[in-house]
């Protein structure tokens, strides 16, 4: 009975004090500043026009771990570095919008390939022109991005 005990409140300990490590990402909430150190730390840190699209996300991922302090927060952050142009030479971001007024938004190799969907519209920004290298907008995880 002791040990039954002892297992309980070991196990309502653990819970009460790692709640906050094990806490949802909300990137658009309480997580906000948070997600746009990360961001910060990414664009001071990492080399978006003169390494790899690997490397790039490679070091996007290490200063996430290290920024952020709510690490559930780091595979949006990453997502974000994975799902730009950065270090793929003359890509651009595809905004593509359905007919049902979803927005997706992809790095594609050129405009010439950013193709509107049946019903739909299509958009092109090319970072070598001052457009966006990253779809995600302000909080560091919208994928919809913006032309």
């Amino acid at each position: 009975m002791r040990t039954l005990i002892r297992g309980v409140l070991g196990l309502a300990f653990l819970v009460t004090t790692t709640g906050s490590s094990l806490a949802m990402c909300d990137p658009t909430g309480a997580d906000a500043a948070d997600v746009a150190a990360a961001r910060a730390a990414i664009g001071a840190n990492c080399d978006c026009a003169g390494s790899t699209h690997g490397a790039y996300v490679s070091c996007a991922a290490g200063q996430a771990q290290a920024t952020l302090a709510n690490q559930s927060c780091r595979g949006k952050v990453v997502s974000c570095a994975a799902r730009s142009t950065c270090g793929k030479l003359g890509f651009v971001l595809c905004c593509r919008t359905n007919a049902m007024g979803n927005l997706k938004c992809s790095p594609k190799s050129s405009c010439g390939v950013c193709m509107p969907p049946d019903g739909g519209s299509a958009c092109c920004s090319d970072p070598a022109s001052g457009g966006q290298t990253s779809c995600c907008g302000p909080t560091g995880v919208d994928k919809t991005g913006a032309c």
